[in-house]
C-alpha cells in the first residue's frame, strides 16, 4: 500500500459529505423539522478484505422554527 493509500485511512476524506447527508436524512425522518438540536454524531468503520466500509449516524432533536 503506498503512501497516498495509507493517507487514505488517516485522513478522513469524503467526512464533510457523509456528515452532511446524515444530517439531512435525519432532518428529513421528522415531518416539519427545520433544524436539529443536542446532534450527537457516530461513525462506524468495517473492514473487509479489499477496504473499509463507513457509516455515519447523525441523530438529535428535531425543531421547528416558528415565524410570525
Amino acid at each position: 500500500m503506498g503512501i497516498l493509500g495509507t493517507a487514505y485511512y488517516f485522513i478522513p476524506m469524503g467526512l464533510n459529505d457523509r456528515v452532511a447527508l446524515a444530517y439531512d436524512k435525519a432532518l428529513q425522518s421528522v415531518p416539519g423539522a427545520t433544524a436539529l438540536i443536542d446532534v450527537r454524531y457516530e461513525e462506524s468503520w468495517y473492514w473487509w478484505l479489499i477496504g473499509t466500509a463507513r457509516n455515519v449516524t447523525v441523530s438529535g432533536e428535531a425543531i421547528r422554527e416558528v415565524t410570525k
